[in-house]
Parts: C-alpha cells; sequence; structure tokens
C-alpha cells in the first residue's frame, strides 16, 4: 500500500512540491516558462558572442520570451534585458545598407558579359558595405578603367543593391524586425526606443513589393520548403499584424496604411494554404486584426479541428504534435480571445510533459523539414530546438491570466 501512494505521489508530481503536466496549473506553467529561460538566455547570448548576429535564429526570440515572461511577471534580470535591447539596436542600425557585392553573386555573372580580369579588381569592394549609391560609385570608380565602368556599372549597381535578392540584409530579416515589434522591443511607451521603432517600420514598409507582398526569410523562409504561397502568404501576414501594432498609432490610429491596405489586398487574392499549421495560426491572427467576425470563426474552427489528439499540433496534416506548432496555435488563439479552456488545458498537458530536463522543448527538424541529409538535419534540430522552446514558452505565457489578476487552474471539462 505504501509503495502504491508513493507511486501516485510521484506521478502527480506531489514530492517536491510541485504539480505535474495531469493538473495544468497556472503556477505549473510559470514554472515551465521560467525554466525555460536560462536556456534561451544561454543560446541568445551565445548567437550574439559567438555569431555576432542578430539575424535569424535567436536573438529577436530572446528579447520577445525574456519582455513577455517579464509582463506576465516572471523574474527577469532587467540589467540583462536592456543590455541585450541595446545590443540589438546597435546590430541592426550598424547593418543598415544599401548595397553590398557578395563574392557569389559576383561569380555567377558570366565571364562573356564581364571578364574575369574585370571581375579581379572589384576584390577590393567584395563584402563590403555602402550605404549609398554614390559611396559605391565612389569605391567602384577607381578600380575600373573608363570603359569598363561605362559597360558595367549598370549590371554591378543591379547585383549589388538590397532589395529582392537580399531581403534578409540592411538591419534584419523581416521576422527579426517583425519581432522586434510584435515583442514590445521598440515598444511606444519607451521613449528610447521611439527613432529606433521608426526606422524598423520604415525598413519594412521599404522591403513591400509592389503587389503587396513581402518575400520570405530567415524563419519565414523554413516555409519555402513546403510550398512559395505558403512562405509568402505567413510572410505577408506576419509583417502586416507587426505593422499594425503601430500604424498610424500618433495622428489617426483608425487609419490603415498604404502598406497594410496592399497586404490586406494581396492576401484576400490568394488561395488557402489549411495544410500548414503555421498557415492556419497566422491567419486566424491576421483575420483577428483585420477581418470580420465570420472570417474569424471560421479560421479558429480551423485551427482547433487540426489539432492532435495528443492536446498539441503538428506542423502539417498527420505529423506529430511539436512544442513550434503547438505553442504558435495557442498564443495565436489566446490573442484572438474566446473560450479556449478545455484547449489550454490538453496543449499545456502536452507542452508540460514534453519539456526537456534542462528547461527547453525539442522540435524535430525531420518533422517540418523535408532535407534527409544528415549534416542539415543536425543543423535545423538546433534551430528548431530553440524556436520550439521559444515558441512553447510564449504560447504557455499567453493562457495566463493578465499580470495581477487572480491564479486558477484551468478546469477540466470536455472539449
Amino acid at each position: 500500500m505504501r509503495r502504491l501512494l508513493i507511486l501516485t505521489a510521484v506521478y502527480f508530481g506531489l514530492i517536491g512540491g510541485s504539480l505535474r503536466a495531469d493538473e495544468p496549473t497556472d503556477a505549473a506553467v510559470r514554472d515551465a516558462v521560467a525554466r525555460s529561460l536560462p536556456f534561451l538566455e544561454k543560446g541568445g547570448v551565445e548567437w550574439m558572442e559567438e555569431r555576432g548576429c542578430m539575424s535569424c535564429h535567436h536573438v529577436p526570440f530572446l528579447l520577445w520570451s525574456h519582455r513577455a515572461a517579464q509582463s506576465h511577471g516572471l523574474a527577469v534580470d532587467a540589467k540583462k534585458l536592456a543590455e541585450w535591447d541595446e545590443w540589438a539596436r546597435k546590430d541592426s542600425l550598424a547593418n543598415r545598407y544599401s548595397f553590398k557585392l557578395p563574392l557569389s553573386d559576383l561569380e555567377k555573372i558570366d565571364v562573356a558579359v564581364m571578364p574575369t580580369a574585370v571581375k579581379e579588381k572589384l576584390n577590393p569592394i567584395v563584402g563590403q558595405t555602402f550605404a549609398t549609391a554614390a559611396e559605391f560609385l565612389a569605391k567602384l570608380t577607381p578600380l575600373l578603367t573608363a570603359d569598363e565602368l561605362q559597360a558595367h556599372q549598370a549590371l554591378l549597381i543591379k547585383t549589388s543593391t538590397i532589395g529582392e535578392n537580399w531581403p534578409n540584409r540592411n538591419g534584419g530579416g523581416l521576422d527579426v524586425l517583425g519581432q522586434l515589434l510584435l515583442g514590445g522591443h521598440a515598444a511606444a511607451d519607451d521613449s528610447t526606443n521611439v527613432g529606433f521603432r521608426g526606422g524598423v517600420v520604415d525598413l519594412m514598409k521599404q522591403r513591400q513589393l509592389a503587389d503587396g507582398s513581402w518575400l520570405p526569410g530567415n524563419q519565414f523562409a523554413t516555409m519555402r520548403q513546403w510550398s512559395l504561397p505558403t512562405a509568402n502568404q505567413a510572410t505577408t501576414m506576419w509583417a502586416a499584424i507587426a505593422l499594425a501594432k503601430y500604424d498610424a498609432r500618433d495622428q489617426q490610429p483608425q487609419k490603415r496604411s498604404e502598406q497594410i491596405e496592399r497586404a490586406i489586398a494581396y492576401q484576400r487574392q490568394q488561395p488557402p494554404q489549411n495544410e500548414n499549421r503555421e498557415w492556419l495560426a497566422t491567419r486566424l491572427l491576421f483575420e483577428h486584426q483585420f477581418g470580420t467576425s465570420d472570417e474569424v470563426s471560421k479560421q479558429r474552427q480551423l485551427l482547433l479541428d487540426a489539432r492532435n489528439t495528443d492536446g498539441g499540433w503538428g506542423w502539417q496534416n498527420e505529423v506529430l504534435s511539436d512544442p513550434y506548432s503547438t505553442g504558435i496555435a495557442i498564443y495565436v488563439l489566446a490573442k484572438v480571445g474566446g473560450d479556449h479552456s478545455a484547449v489550454f488545458r490538453d496543449a499545456r498537458k502536452f507542452l508540460l510533459m514534453s519539456q526537456q530536463a534542462d528547461g527547453s522543448w525539442l522540435t524535430p527538424s525531420k518533422n517540418i523539414s523535408k532535407t534527409t541529409v544528415p549534416e542539415r538535419l543536425k543543423v535545423r534540430d538546433e534551430i528548431y530546438h530553440y524556436w520550439g522552446t521559444a515558441w512553447a514558452a510564449l504560447g504557455l505565457l499567453e493562457t495566463l491570466p493578465a499580470s495581477g489578476s487572480s491564479t486558477t487552474a484551468i478546469r477540466s471539462s470536455k472539449s
């Protein structure tokens, strides 16, 4: 009998003073998120120190997750968060250039168009960055003869211009910029960030294509593996949602910007990509922001119907649940509101039971990536490990009451 009682106590997490996922209380959720923060800090700081790069995998999620945890009353080192914010700002501002001649792009130019001898003369500026066309030409002119400059100037400017060929440069990719807005890094009530926030918004607007869409890059680029329409739509919806957070805030809060109107028009013309769970969640948030209540209800049901029996979501149909997809789903459902207590209960169970000993959540890249090359899967495992942990934490935080509200358990009920 005593052995049975001990096993029962262990199963329900009574030993050690904490509850297991079988009773997914707010306290258990807070504890799970708190245990994930050191993992997110370690990976994000290493990315800054070893890669010196804000884009594309780690730093925005580091900022977003910690700021979200802070807003929900979890203990966060404010000094460290301020230092990470400052690092991200400086990195973004330092990389806002308009021209860069990559060696890979130079080598792609046919020798019949540009002789090897001319290419070799350009070695001193390969990889350098320039803010303006005048600055780029000033460095280019001494390297070539007058005839060579006349023959190749237009092609070199086209090849070096940051735009559709290099959508992820110039201050951060769209995922970086959008997350800085959505995560409150450039919060409107922070006077030190007003100028930076305006620059982020301007960069996002500059990258919008003529049809109203934005090209996928970095995190969004992973969806290229499934279909380009899915990636373009998800990118466009997330970008519009991020911009809407600051759209005409100071002067005409009820008026949408031209960029958002064009993005909405683009999205309305696109076929649905319902097989992709991130697309479903993003579409629901998009309709909540810009659509009708009927469309919100429709998209909400599609996302709910996509759940697996374990309470989580997989990347697409007939794929095992993972923390990445599940975190995004419950984050969005919480943002759009409504009674999702049973859904959140089951998702909490899935996430709390699947959390690793180090506080992280694993998302196997084989469940998302189409590649079967072991080396590529190993690299992507690290990336999805971090992204999955960040989205699991963000999603769980959104299921909590607002800071200052009473803490309660999500009651068991039939879905």
